[in-house]
């Protein structure tokens, strides 16, 4: 995910040649600036959210807690069930969206970034942005505390099963990281479009992504429940915060015209 970030900053510098003079190269550097105390505020947001939820919203989390415990109940049994449907066509499906909750999903979210900039398309521009959030607050800073603090074995380690958690250690299966982003990215996608069919598609990738850490093993279906609940409700909460604050980027590409040089400017200001 740093290596993410540093791409994202990357491509927007690239996009402007090199006719950009320090005023440029200011501004940008003032936006990006703007990005990591934006992405500070929401973090702060999400974590004091719960402090204003309503009695549905409680009801919605307590449910999402339940089935998380009754699925842990029932992991290792599930875990049998899956091994023994594995294929090769499952293992084929796997290795096809996986990706999608990892390195990929990332570089969606930069190309969307720099596409939307560059077309002047804000819609997309701000779901890249959105998404990319999502994914660095989720997947990069929320989940993998919870890795760590819970400590739990994969179901392809050599442990005690479903239940072998040591927290502090190295064992990091709950929740599974890439359901985290895979929802994350979903969740944003789903909330900047109209109608039924972006969404479904964008779930039914991010689904994918959690089966198939479980067919390969790599998690429970209790670790994967619980990622997508944080992608999907980190994602949710990015993207409605950003639309209730009416938020507007200004990433634009202009294009630069003079007697001795022809290229374009990156005209960047805080978001």
């Amino acid at each position: 995910m740093v290596r993410s970030a540093v791409v994202l900053v990357t491509c927007l510098a690239l996009v402007a040649p090199a006719v950009a003079d320090d005023s440029t190269l200011s501004r940008a550097a003032h936006a990006v600036a703007g990005e990591v105390r934006q992405y500070g505020r929401d973090l702060k947001g999400e974590v004091v959210a719960p402090t204003t939820w309503n009695r549905d919203q409680w009801v919605w989390a307590g449910v999402g807690l339940a089935t998380i415990g009754a699925l842990m109940h029932y992991d290792q049994r599930i875990a049998t069930e899956v091994q023994r449907h594995r294929s090769g066509s499952t293992d084929s499906f796997a290795r096809a969206v996986t990706p999608f909750g990892g390195g990929r999903a990332e570089q969606l979210a930069v190309a969307m970034v720099v596409l939307g900039a560059a077309t002047r398309h804000n819609e997309l521009r701000d779901t890249g942005r959105d998404a990319f959030e999502a994914e660095l607050i989720a997947g990069a800073l929320i989940t993998p505390l919870l890795k760590r603090g819970f400590g739990r074995a994969r179901p392809n380690q050599d442990t005690h099963g479903a239940h072998d958690f040591d927290p502090g250690t190295a064992q990091e299966s709950f929740p599974s990281g890439h359901a985290t982003n895979a929802f994350a990215l979903a969740s944003v996608v789903a909330a900047h479009s109209d109608g039924w069919l972006i969404p479904t598609l964008a779930y039914s990738v991010a689904s994918g992504v959690a089966a198939s850490r479980m067919n390969d093993n790599a998690h429970w279906a209790s670790d994967v429940v619980a990622g997508a609940l944080i992608g999907a409700s980190t994602g949710r909460f990015i993207a409605h915060r950003h639309r209730k604050a009416n938020r507007q980027a200004v990433v634009t590409l202009v294009p630069l015209i003079g007697p001795r040089r022809v290229g374009l400017s990156l005209r960047a200001a805080s978001w």
